[in-house]
């Protein structure tokens, strides 16, 4: 597995830091010797909807390996509040860098 994977941002519930048409680089191996961190912008697969990923970022720990993720813009985010906290294995990688979008994606993010 690579280690960096694209995806473009769809939504804008990660607005202002992160708008549709925008892309973001993943590190898929961060997580690898570390937990993910309050604060860190992660991608993760949508627990309701095979095939999708979103990207939110952490809350909080909940302390039994599972992750409350929120948007930045909480009017238009769907996230830990309308589906809960997520298991550490749909978690794909952190957010690593972000730039406007120009090419094609490789991955779409809601």
């Amino acid at each position: 597995m690579f280690p960096i994977a694209r995806f473009r941002v769809e939504q804008r519930s990660m607005s202002p830091v992160l708008n549709p048409g925008d892309y973001v680089l993943v590190n898929r191996w961060a997580y690898r010797s570390r937990e993910p961190a309050v604060g860190d912008l992660v991608v993760f697969r949508d627990p309701e909807r095979p095939g999708v990923f979103m990207c939110k970022r952490v809350a909080r720990a909940t302390g039994s390996g599972s992750y409350v993720v929120l948007g930045d813009n909480e009017a238009l985010s769907r996230d830990s509040r309308w589906f809960g906290p997520i298991p550490r294995s749909l978690i794909v990688g952190k957010v690593w860098r972000h730039a406007r979008g120009r090419r094609a994606p490789i991955g779409s993010l809601p």
